[in-house]
């Protein structure tokens, strides 16, 4: 090989004209690549000082530059429409926008499949706030440039659905999901299991979309499936939506054990997959585990315990410590405090009178445990509520058995009776009177009978004397 080899040479046509080596196009090819990376991080820079005409101007000038030099270059093309896109739909160019964005996905064979991914959902995230056609708009062209990818295809569709679902859009939801189901089904109709992972998606979808509808029979249709599948499928991110909604179920059925169950795993869940809706839920759990007057305290998990300085989270907490000390006023001082936003919570306002009532019985059943006879007035006078509301809550107690007593309306009274004189224990009493007097009749001794009599007497007669509350 000769020494000059592999080098590039001008010459010019008149024979003695001087040699001049032709290594100024490589220059002018580094001062290109200089340009595309300096205009695209000034763009940046640009961007994060929120200064978008400027910004807009030099992506322009990246996509121009990387577009007209192609090969490797169309990456910096691709990554220059990803920030036009956003910046058009900021400076409110919805038509510009759309049209940018056609273009970025006609570059997404210059970039690897999880850049076009990401660029994808950063676009898709970006719109999520909109309105109107833009959405509708931005969805459809995604997804007919994504159908040769079947897992981006199909988790466009369940953004598309929760896109829709969040606009209130309740009839859009329910086509996307049942083209989501198409894709999920064997050829007789049936669940294929093979897509443990995406039916679990669907189906968590289509809980969300059954909370919006209020149509509890198909939800309760579907839980069962997503408990058959979750041995299958691990994904913290989906089990939580689905534990959720069922604890939410659960809540709609005053199963509130099972209510709190559901929360819990849930909580669990979103805490795993890092969502912020582990809070929420650890404050649904937290509300159910009151309602079910369970001894269990929500926040001793050390899971809660990240959230133990969190002010919501705290008014929860102070909610379960005043349930526990019968401490009415404190309970309701929390409940009433604007910045715990208790009553703000659209799902936690259905139940907050019947957490009212829960609190007052514990605390009816705590002033009520000394006496035998208590007057409703004093009891009333006691929780700050009318007589009507205590003879509702004494009866409810009595029915559910948490209180042995009967409530005398005309004397105004409420008698308590003690375990061990029981209405049992007297019948039993009774009986063996009866049969001491039938044995004594025929020998003429009835001895045994009088004195049986007297203790019948003395039992039933106790609890007017025992220790009445005054009014």
């Amino acid at each position: 090989m000769s020494d000059d080899e592999g080098e590039v040479y001008a010459y010019s046509d008149d024979e003695g004209s001087d040699v001049d080596y032709a290594y100024g196009s490589d220059e002018d090819q580094d001062e290109q690549d200089h340009e595309i990376v300096n205009s695209y991080y000034e763009g940046e820079e640009f961007m994060q000082q929120n200064q978008l005409p400027e910004a807009l101007e030099k992506m322009e000038r990246v996509v121009g530059v990387a577009a007209e030099r192609g090969g490797d270059d169309l990456r910096w093309c691709f990554k220059g429409l990803e920030c036009i896109v956003m910046l058009l739909f900021k400076l409110g160019e919805p038509e510009k926008m759309l049209a940018a964005y056609e273009r970025l996905l006609c570059y997404t064979s210059a970039v690897t499949r999880n850049e076009s991914t990401d660029a994808i959902n950063s676009v898709l995230d970006t719109i999520s706030g909109a309105t109107g056609s833009i959405v509708a708009q931005t969805y459809a062209k995604t997804l007919a440039s994504t159908e040769g990818n079947e897992r981006l295809h199909f988790t466009t569709m369940i953004r598309q659905a929760k896109a829709y679902l969040a606009q209130g859009d309740l009839k859009e939801v329910g086509r996307v999901i049942e083209r989501l189901h198409q894709l999920c089904r064997n050829p007789d109709g049936s669940d294929d299991e093979s897509k443990a992972t995406y039916l679990m998606e669907v189906y968590a979808l289509e809980i969300s979309y059954c909370t919006h509808t209020c149509d509890m029979a198909r939800m309760k249709e579907i839980l069962p499936r997503t408990l058959k599948l979750n041995a299958a499928v691990s994904d913290p991110r989906i089990m939580g939506i689905i534990r959720e909604e069922g604890g939410k179920l659960h809540m709609r059925q005053c199963q509130w054990s099972d209510a709190y169950s559901e929360f819990n795993e849930g909580f669990r869940a979103y805490q795993e997959a890092g969502n912020s809706r582990a809070k929420q839920c650890l404050k649904y759990a937290a509300l159910s585990n009151i309602l079910a007057n369970s001894s269990i305290n929500p926040f001793a998990a050390t899971e809660a315990k990240v959230y133990q300085d969190d002010r919501e989270v705290m008014a929860m907490m102070e909610l379960r410590i005043a349930y526990d000390a019968n401490d009415l006023p404190r309970f309701e001082r929390t409940l009433e405090h604007k910045p715990n936003h208790i009553l703000d919570d659209s799902f936690m306002a259905v139940y907050i009178e019947e957490l009212r009532r829960r609190m007052r019985e514990q605390v009816l059943l705590s002033i009520t445990q000394p006496y035998s006879k208590m007057t409703l007035a004093h009891v009333a006078k006691e929780l700050r509520l009318s007589r009507e509301e205590i003879e509702s809550l004494l009866v409810d107690l009595i029915l559910d058995k948490r209180i042995k007593g009967q409530i005398d309306q005309i004397g105004g009274f409420v008698l308590l009776r003690p375990e061990g004189r029981s209405s049992s224990g007297k019948h039993a009493a009774l009986a063996r009177w009866a049969d001491a007097l039938q044995a004594g009749t025929g020998s003429g001794k009835c001895d045994e009978g009088e004195e049986l009599l007297a203790a019948i007497s003395s039992s039933l007669f106790a609890p007017f004397m025992s220790t009445t509350a005054a009014s």
